[in-house]
């Protein structure tokens, strides 16, 4: 009898550790892990159930590709991870966004910046030109030269690692720039009426030098919905951007949205890289 309650004893914890319900980035090691995932049906809902029906989609990647997964928030009802792929040449992020339901936490949807792959060939198009051809490409786009729109497109379809590490790099610029925003009482007026500031912010011959040596298209607070957050757009098409914004009350920030903001990633001191959809 002994025996029996020594092996109940050893196989008790694995049993109840195996019924306990997973966390969110538990659930998104396993929905982008390579192997099957047999319970992975009881973690989905919404678009993602009707999504992934046979195949996790870390069974759809290619299995060379390492996954790293940070949790970027964790709150009473939604939580986000972001998940890098990753090779020896390139690196790509996309996120998973959860709902707390009664039975427990679900992914919801899987969210990425969209048409990044258009950055390709433009850049392809824009690098192949000989010297004549970018000082032709100069004067007829003065706003935005040869050397602006190649950093700024390679910036766009840049992993978030790259985009952190460019920011990195040009602290000094953008604390700069973002003090010369601040300063200049652009964005000072009521949301509504914020457009004349925004216009006028990159009108400023001095912020316009700064955005332009940072790959920055323009400084505003239109993507993220925020009143306060000072915006660093990069590019995007249509509704999908990414860029950096400023804000040091950490409780303004915006919250992570499958519909709007898809990830919003703390660089530091107020700093924030985030993205649209």
């Amino acid at each position: 009898m002994k025996y029996f309650f020594l092996v109940l004893w050893l196989w008790l914890p694995r049993a109840v550790l195996a019924l306990a319900p997973l966390e969110p980035l538990q659930i998104a090691r396993q929905f982008v892990a390579p192997t099957a995932w047999p319970e992975m049906k009881s973690y989905l809902c919404c678009e993602v159930a009707s999504q992934a029906r046979r195949q996790s989609l870390g069974q759809q990647i290619p299995a060379r590709l390492r996954r790293v997964c940070q949790l970027l928030h964790q709150g009473p009802a939604t939580a986000v991870v972001a998940v890098e792929l990753r090779d020896s040449v390139s690196r790509n992020d996309f996120y998973l966004h959860f709902s707390k339901e009664a039975d427990g936490w679900k992914l919801q949807a899987v969210r990425s910046l969209a048409m990044t792959k258009l950055s390709a060939p433009m850049l392809e198009l824009l690098t192949a030109m000989p010297p004549a051809e970018v000082a032709q490409y100069d004067l007829k786009h003065p706003a935005a030269d040869h050397a602006f729109t190649v950093g700024n497109l390679r910036l766009w379809a840049a992993a978030d690692a790259d985009i952190a590490a460019h920011f990195a790099r040009n602290r000094a610029d953008f604390q700069e720039a973002l003090r010369l925003v601040r300063a200049g009482g652009y964005f000072a007026a009521p949301a509504d009426t914020s457009r004349a500031g925004e216009r006028a912010a990159n009108a400023s011959p001095t912020i316009q030098k700064l955005l332009q040596r940072l790959f920055i298209s323009r400084v505003g607070q239109r993507d993220t919905g925020c009143a306060t957050c000072i915006e660093f757009l990069i590019g995007g098409r249509m509704n999908s951007t990414v860029g950096l914004f400023y804000e040091p009350n950490a409780a303004a920030v915006p919250a992570m949205d499958p519909r709007r903001i898809i990830a919003i990633k703390p660089l530091g001191d107020g700093w924030y890289l985030y993205k649209t959809s």
